[in-house]
């Protein structure tokens, strides 16, 4: 029976004690696919990850949903056993792209009846709509799921709207002289870009509503206005104040969706994938993972080069 790593602090120690094992890197490996094979022992179902490096990630870090993820989560789905119409999906992700978002919905959705999400750490935006897609959502007691207000170029678009309302009302109020010293905000910010913010909600707002219609409450009883009043607490941003507000089980069950905390046994499990998954990030370039036990093993790699300028003031030598 393969070592167990239950635990950061027992990564740590183990990475501490085997730095120097030239197979080091395939004994990790092996363990994490072990943490996957003790996940799908106890749900009986095929397990595939998404995850990304977003916990300490460098700036400008590519780890948000977008387009290139088509790929990742076609080879996951064409390499699951045709046998199976069920699949658990482990997610740790910052969000992103909800247009890919919708895509990888639909590669998931072509291909199985039955769609569960894992949570064992962060899904936040992007992520938080695709785990909405799902059949049901299982986090870890230490998971949180975020707001599903849509970003523009890292700034809510709830915040960019409310700007320009605010300059509005100034002006409104103030007269025609007070537009001069709003004027730096208009031109950084060009007036599509309100158009931009308000199709964006609308879009973040129309995807979920579906999801949870066709998929987490179908053929459901439901309470009146369950699904407009979940969507509209998710997409809230006037409530949450901030983007990555933690969405944690005991907010989320008043709307009574098929979201639950993971009893002990999967609790323990999946926090063990996690260590690996992040471990691995922390001892590599990856900043994206896919995988499963069905040889699928590949992902993003990302490294920032870090110039160094040489300081005012000092000619460097010149040899003759």
């Amino acid at each position: 029976m393969p070592q167990r790593i239950k635990t950061t602090q027992d990564f740590n120690i183990f990475i501490a004690e085997n730095a120097q094992l030239p197979e080091l890197v395939n004994i990790l490996s092996n363990l994490r696919l072990a943490s996957y094979e003790a996940i799908e022992a106890l749900r009986k179902r095929p397990l595939i990850i998404f995850a990304s490096k977003f916990i300490n990630a460098l700036p400008n870090t590519p780890n948000f949903i977008d387009i290139s993820d088509i790929d990742g989560f076609t080879d996951l789905v064409q390499s699951v056993n045709e046998n199976f119409d069920s699949v658990d999906v482990l997610l740790h992700s910052p969000g992103g792209q909800p247009d890919a978002t919708e895509r990888i919905v639909h590669i998931l959705r072509n291909r199985f009846k039955e769609v569960h999400f894992i949570v064992p750490h962060s899904a936040y935006s992007a992520a938080t709509m695709l785990a909405l897609s799902g059949d049901s959502i299982t986090l870890h007691p230490s998971a949180t799921l975020g707001p599903i207000d849509p970003q523009i170029n890292g700034t809510p678009a709830r915040s960019i709207k409310r700007g320009f309302e605010k300059v509005r009302e100034i002006i409104k109020a103030e007269g025609p002289e007070a537009l001069p010293a709003y004027i730096p905000l208009i031109e950084k910010y060009s007036l599509d870009l309100l158009e931009i913010c308000e199709d964006s909600e609308k879009l973040s707002k129309e995807l979920v509503s579906n999801w949870i219609t066709d998929f987490m409450l179908k053929g459901k009883e439901r309470f009146d206005g369950q699904i407009q009043k979940s969507v509209e607490y998710f997409s809230d941003y006037d409530t949450h104040l901030l983007h990555s507000r933690p969405l944690v089980i005991s907010k989320l069950k008043q709307f009574d969706l098929h979201i639950y905390q993971a009893d002990r046994a999967l609790s323990e499990l999946i926090w063990e994938a996690y260590v690996h998954i992040n471990g691995f990030f922390g001892l590599t370039n990856f900043v994206k993972l896919y995988e499963n036990r069905y040889g699928v093993s590949w992902g993003t790699q990302f490294q920032q080069m870090i110039v160094q300028q040489q300081p005012q003031g000092q000619i460097p030598k010149q040899s003759s």
